[in-house]
């Protein structure tokens, strides 16, 4: 294992970490030196110092090799983690160390889960930061890193092969390089948009740029108590769920179809069942809350349960009603949107549509084989036949994401949390959506939550980040110097 060309990429990252602190701590400068400006520059300071030490004594580095790839995603973003929680434990309020690493982690791995009884305390360079750490979460740390830095040119391929799934390069054929700037333009563009119709909207500059890195990131961190709802406006809302779909959708297929004037992005299969997914289930949660009594209005229960449904199809977790105390149908459909997630090279979490589409098909061709032992049948997602080894990659996949879910969501009942809160958070942690259900849901936080749970829910945010086998593939390298 060669360690120093990890250190000196793993160094790469914490100094872009720190940069982005320093941008916060100056924009606290800027407004009057709020009780953030001191904490942000430490950590800052802190953060660059620990990141160029690698830069200055490792001069020369051989190529990464694939065990030594694994580990630079993996330390980066758990260090980033690591590094993130200096600014909260510095400013002190409600964090202790468990907490600033819940925060932290849940920040940089999109999950948008809080432990904050009351986030408009916080002054505004900490919330600028916070909703900073989902935006370096969104575009990915290594995958930001790899774009700015021509000095490590020739080590984009075998890295962002890592950050970006196969699944995702499959649609839009384009070098290694192409791809992240795609990913990257997109992505930025869309936060520009969002910001700029959000303040036509009404909502305040400051507002809507924290909004706009947390929609577009799919975190769902906000500056406010309760959500989207404390806006109070039909037509943030629009918007909001517009940017929440869009950023659960492809970004290739996005640029693609801005670019080419062309319709493929609602002609691919995976953004056709997404898209059939949630609008499904946004009327069956509208048709059980009339039905109940839980809503009287039509209009205001199609209002919120769309909201809800594409907050939890597309893993953002934003709020506009308790959906806490929604009858148990209306949950389990929204944990299955949480589960499922948004599309392969989005920023969503869960499994992803594409991978649902795969399973389905396979599950479908495995019947006709069963009655028809002779039969060729192949496995297909629209028009496009899908290889077996992916077939089976995205099937194990599958198993050991839900396997995942079920353990950390029976340690979580063992610490003592209910079982509807403990299923709900494994859904959240694991697949990045933000909200669970019962005092953790979309109007709630995550401060009575146990302290061992509360330390242990982090890293199941990273494995789900991290999209599983990154991280567990670590304990399976060899050193062979």
């Amino acid at each position: 294992m060669n360690v120093r060309v990890i250190s000196k990429n793993v160094g790469i990252s914490l100094m872009l970490n720190g940069s982005v602190m320093a941008l916060c701590a100056l924009y606290a400068a800027f407004n009057n030196f709020d009780t953030s400006f001191s904490p942000l520059l430490l950590g800052a300071i802190i953060s660059a110092l620990v990141g160029c030490f690698p830069l200055i004594f490792v001069k020369e580095t051989s190529p990464i090799k694939l065990d030594e790839g694994f580990l630079i995603i993996v330390l980066s973003w758990f260090l980033c983690c690591i590094f993130g929680m200096i600014p909260y434990v510095l400013w002190g309020g409600e964090f202790n160390l468990v907490n600033a690493w819940f925060e932290s982690t849940s920040g940089y791995t999109t999950t948008g889960a809080s432990i904050l009884t009351d986030v408009e305390s916080l002054p505004r360079g900490l919330l600028l930061w916070r909703s900073s750490t989902q935006f370096l979460g969104g575009i990915g740390i290594v995958v930001f890193m790899l774009l700015i830095l021509p000095s490590i040119e020739q080590h984009r391929s075998r890295i962002s092969g890592m950050e970006i799934s196969d699944l995702t390069r499959g649609d839009y054929r384009k070098r290694t390089f192409s791809i992240i700037k795609i990913r990257v333009s997109v992505y930025i563009g869309l936060i520009i948009l969002e910001w700029i119709a959000l303040m036509i909207a009404g909502m305040p500059a400051f507002d809507a740029i924290n909004i706009s890195f947390t929609t577009i990131a799919t975190g769902g961190f906000t500056i406010k108590n309760s959500s989207i709802a404390s806006y109070n406006s039909f037509p943030i809302e629009c918007i909001v769920a517009i940017f929440m779909v869009l950023s659960a959708l492809h970004f290739g297929l996005i640029y693609y179809s801005v670019v080419n004037r062309s319709t493929k992005l609602f002609k691919s299969a995976p953004t056709k069942l997404f898209f059939k997914g949630f609008t499904t289930v946004g009327l069956l949660i509208t048709l059980n809350l009339l039905f109940t009594g839980q809503e009287t209005n039509v209009w205001h229960a199609l209002r919120v349960s769309f909201f809800q449904t594409i907050s939890a199809a597309s893993c953002t977790g934003f709020g506009v009603a308790d959906a806490s105390k929604w009858p148990m149908f209306s949950i389990i459909l929204l944990m299955l949107m949480g589960i499922q997630g948004g599309c392969t090279g989005s920023t969503t979490g869960g499994i992803k549509t594409d991978r649902v589409a795969i399973f389905f098909s396979s599950l479908r061709a495995q019947m006709v084989r069963y009655m028809h032992p002779d039969a060729v049948v192949p496995v297909k997602v629209g028009k496009s036949a899908i290889k077996e080894d992916v077939v089976s990659m995205v099937n194990t996949f599958i198993i050991f994401y839900l396997l995942i879910l079920v353990v950390c969501a029976l340690i979580y009942c063992a610490t003592g949390m209910p079982a509807i809160d403990a299923f709900s958070t494994s859904v959240s942690c694991i697949g990045g959506v933000g909200s669970a259900f019962g005092a953790e849901g979309p109007m709630g936080n995550n401060s009575q939550v146990p302290l061992l749970s509360k330390f242990i829910m982090p890293f199941e945010m990273l494995i789900g980040r991290l999209e599983l086998f990154p991280f567990f593939a670590i304990f399976y390298i060899r050193n062979k110097r």
